[in-house]
Formats: structure tokens, sequence, C-alpha cells
């Protein structure tokens, strides 16, 4: 696993960067303060920085070098002329990351073989776009301590965003294993549900697991909660949410870049 690393940082820490702020529509400005989105942009900013400096270390091809640095320019631009303004246009910051989608895609094609390229930009954006919704669900919790009553629909917004999400990777990863192979070093094929039986296969059942399982069962209990307006009950369970959800998104990067297997 170590091998990739750099890799999985890569794809973790940037695609989280430039998919993160498509959330922001669920929190318009006029529902909530400004220092909400001066606090998201930054942190958008200081992952989005740390993943460009992995980048480097991939030896990228310039072109995707030259799109990396427009888009981090971009969005460091942006942030700064929103810092202290009231006046916050999403469309903006979302042109900015439609560019990083792109930019993402291309960075893809960078690190990934060929043969696996079809799908691979698809399963790393679904992940990121995952991986962005748990985070921005659970600071958005912590922001009902600072706004006196602020709407309860704006969680439950995230909540469910973040569980369609969920539920769009469980179904892909089921189908994709259920007809998938892979055939080891005796020649005998095997299908992928049984590759999980066997040694180099169990951190992908337990990636399922965690990356899965795991988080939609504790969107139930997010869901119970906050129906009975327990924000900081909610917002605890999605800590939890995070770690499992980080947990299975380092694995299943993992087995994409070991075997090509697209979860």
């Amino acid at each position: 696993m170590f091998n990739y690393f750099t890799d999985i940082i890569v794809f973790i820490f940037l695609g989280f960067a430039i998919i993160y702020p498509f959330f922001l529509w669920i929190t318009p400005l006029k529902k909530i303060d400004s220092g909400f989105y001066r606090f998201n942009l930054g942190m958008c900013c200081v992952v989005g920085a740390l993943g460009v400096a992995a980048f480097h270390f991939l030896d990228p091809s310039l072109i995707i070098n030259i799109y990396v640095w427009i888009w981090f320019g971009a969005f460091m631009i942006v942030t700064a002329l929103y810092w202290n303004s009231t006046n916050i246009n999403n469309m903006v910051i979302t042109a900015i990351s439609l560019f990083g989608v792109g930019t993402m895609i291309g960075i893809v094609t960078d690190i990934v073989h060929e043969e696996f390229l079809n799908g691979v930009w698809f399963i790393v954006l679904l992940g990121s776009s995952i991986t962005a919704a748990v985070f921005f669900a659970m600071i958005l919790g912590h922001w009902y301590l600072n706004v006196i009553a602020l709407p309860i629909n704006l969680l439950k917004k995230a909540t469910m965003s973040l569980w369609g999400l969920l539920i769009i990777r469980s179904i892909w990863d089921i189908v994709y294993l259920s007809t998938n192979t892979i055939v080891d070093t005796f020649g005998i094929s095997h299908s992928l549900w049984m590759f999980m039986f066997q040694f180099d296969g169990f951190l992908l059942a337990v990636a399922f697991f965690m990356g899965n399982i795991v988080p939609i069962t504790l969107n139930f209990f997010i869901w119970r909660t906050l129906n009975l307006q327990a924000t900081q009950s909610a917002t605890g369970l999605l800590y939890v949410s995070i770690v499992s959800i980080l947990f299975g998104d380092l694995l299943f990067k993992y087995y994409l870049l070991q075997y090509g297997f697209l979860v």
C-alpha cells in the first residue's frame, strides 16, 4: 500500500478540494453567515495545497501541471476576494470547481494505466464526493452551535446528499464485484466476492464494509437524531462516519491502483 501512498494522497486531497465547494449550494449565503463560507473556502485552499504539493512528487506532465496551477490559483484568488465579502456568488465558485473536475480527470489520466481509464475517473470523483459530503455535513453540524435559529433542513439536505452518494457507490460496487473476476497466479479465475475471502482480498472486504455499509447505517441514526432536533448528537455520529469513510476510501484507492478494481 505504501507504494501508492503519494498517489492516494493526491486523489483524496485534490479530489476533496475540487468537489467540496459544490456542496455550498446546500447553504445559500442568505441562510447562513459569511463566516461559514470563509472557513470552508479556506479549508479547501489548505487541503488543495497539500494535494498540489503531493502531485509534484509524482513527476506529472507539463500540461496537467499547468491545469492544476490554474485551478489552484483561481480558487485562491476567489477565496481572497470573498474572504471579507458579504456578496458571494456560488456560480463563480462552481465554475472554478467544474474546471477542477476536468483537471482531476486529467490527473487520473496521468496516474492510472490506460486500460483502466474508462471508468476510473467516475469512481475517483464519486469517492471524492462522498468524502466531501461527510465533511461538509459535519462542519455544518458544528455551525448550529454558532448560528441561532439555523434551519434544520440544511443539515437534513446535507445528510440526504451523503446518503444518495453512498447508495450510488454501494450499487456500483455490488454490480462491479458481481460481474468481474480476477485470475490468480495459477491461472484460476475467481469472482471478486470470492477474492475477498483470500488473503490479498481481505482488505477489499474491509473497504466495502467500512466505506459503504457502516456509513449508510450511521446515516439512518443521524437522520433519526435530526428528526429529534438533536444536531449535536448527529454531528457526533458524523465524526464516526468520517473515520469510516476515509478508511474505506483509502483501501478502495489502493485496490484501484494495485489491481485496477473500479470500486
